[in-house]
């Protein structure tokens, strides 16, 4: 573990402790601190796992990102997900259908769906966004350092690597696409990964990065039952204003900010506060949070941000 004596994102020096706290979520042994930067307002872990040390916070059987590939033949979830990806993120677009798939537009994480453009997926967990965005007739490819579904990577085609970014010794600019979707939240390295990113990433190339936004809602009536600090796998917490920053400190010009936070925020985190673990009161309290999770979206306010972005 190492010590930190500057935040990670801006290098302010001015740090201090924030909370102390356990793992709410797997029950990973330990206490563990997080600090604040007194500049950017970057929340981060301290002191920081090294990678082999953040194989222990991650087990086998319980990480939601290890499950097999899901098709368009055996999940309803699967092509609820593809018809989204077709209204709202591909070139033609259906006023009609927009409007009335609006309320769970969430469910699709952001992308660009075009016909024949390399795109990575940086973090590719089972291979599920992959296979996706194959359906669209897409050039895809993933990295992704812990277990996936290899069977299904072959079957499908999706030119999975095991391990990390950099040794993955892509071609320079050879990528239209690059997404990172909550990935960079658990990485102790972003300046390295966004440089590494920007070398392969073509020019005029998409960036799309999704992380949890510390400047939301339900972090303020939370605070450190907020879910999405899911220590200790988040060693590093981002809001709009910080992330721009580092992005554009690696070369990267910031062109939207979609704010797609799903009930979540709100259920699990009063569920962490009143220490309740049942799936059954997790999906109500899922329902009766929806409509308020339209409205922190559409003010602005919702835990989780994708930004989109473009390479200078």
């Amino acid at each position: 573990m190492k010590n930190l004596k500057e935040c990670p994102i801006c290098l302010n020096k001015d740090i201090k402790l924030l909370l102390k706290q356990k793992d709410k979520n797997l029950g990973i042994p330990g206490e563990f601190s997080l600090y604040e930067c007194s500049n950017c307002r970057g929340i981060f872990l301290n002191p920081q796992p090294s990678a082999k040390e953040s194989e222990k916070f991650y087990p086998k059987r319980e990480y939601y990102s290890l499950d097999k590939i899901k098709t368009n033949d055996n999940s309803m979830k699967t092509r609820i997900k593809l018809k989204l990806f077709r209204i709202y993120f591909s070139e033609g677009k259906n006023i009609i259908d927009n409007i009335f798939f609006s309320p769970i537009k969430f469910i699709a994480r952001g992308t660009l769906v075009k016909k024949g453009i390399k795109l990575l997926d940086i973090g590719s967990g089972s291979g599920q966004f992959l296979y996706e965005m194959k359906q669209f007739g897409m050039d895809v490819y993933g990295i992704e350092p812990g277990k996936f579904d290899e069977e299904g990577d072959k079957k499908y085609n999706l030119n999975i690597k095991k391990g990390d970014l950099k040794s993955a010794k892509y071609k320079k600019e050879y990528f239209d696409l690059i997404t990172i979707n909550h990935v960079l939240e658990h990485l102790i390295n972003p300046n390295e990964t966004l440089l590494e990113i920007k070398k392969i990433l073509k020019k005029n190339g998409t960036l799309i990065i999704g992380v949890p936004n510390t400047n939301s809602l339900a972090k303020i009536i939370y605070g450190k039952n907020w879910y999405q600090f899911d220590i200790p796998r988040h060693v590093i917490n981002y809001s709009e204003k910080n992330l721009s920053f580092i992005l554009n400190k690696n070369g990267f010009k910031v062109k939207n900010i979609r704010y797609n936070s799903r009930p979540s925020q709100f259920s699990v985190s009063l569920m962490y506060l009143l220490n309740i673990k049942s799936r059954t009161m997790e999906k109500l309290f899922n329902i009766i949070f929806l409509p308020l999770t339209w409205i922190v979206n559409s003010l602005k306010t919702g835990d989780q941000i994708e930004v989109l972005c473009e390479k200078k």
